[in-house]
């Protein structure tokens, strides 16, 4: 009787971990109701996470917390966009080439912004765009799937 009891104790908690494993600060919510992130500021120059994974054309609330001592902004930008395309374009020129953009948070605070996700599928790089953060470090890929 004991190795029954012993064999469903380890049969629940292996359905727990795979549960556990199924879920994450990814998102991944049915389709239509949308997806809610935090991102917050790692080691001053890298986003903790630095993946996100939607579905083309939801809606997205990113919660970003700038947990670092430097002022940071979340930006998202158009597919085939590099962080280095963003820099020195004019402010008009600069908004063309965004999916979103979170101005700069400072240090300690948190910004809340709401997107539609592109509907093109593919990666999307995202940056904190305040000079140099992005040369730094501070980039991560929003991924958009079908």
């Amino acid at each position: 009787m004991k190795s029954k009891h012993a064999l469903i104790a380890l049969f629940v908690l292996a359905l727990a971990l795979l549960l556990a494993a199924c879920g994450g600060a990814s998102g991944g919510g049915d389709a239509g109701q949308g997806d809610a992130f935090e991102v917050s500021v790692k080691d001053e120059f890298t986003f903790q996470p630095d993946v996100l994974k939607v579905k083309a054309g939801e809606e997205v609330k990113i919660t970003f917390k700038n947990t670092g001592s430097a002022p940071h902004s979340f930006v998202i930008l158009n597919k085939g966009v590099l962080p280095d395309d963003v820099v020195g374009a004019s402010e008009e020129e600069g908004h063309e080439m965004l999916v979103m953009e979170m101005h700069e948070v400072a240090a300690g605070q948190s910004s809340t912004e709401t997107f539609t996700a592109p509907t093109e599928p593919g990666d999307y790089i995202f940056i904190c765009a305040v000079p140099g953060h992005a040369q730094a470090g501070m980039v991560g890929t929003l991924t958009v799937t079908n």
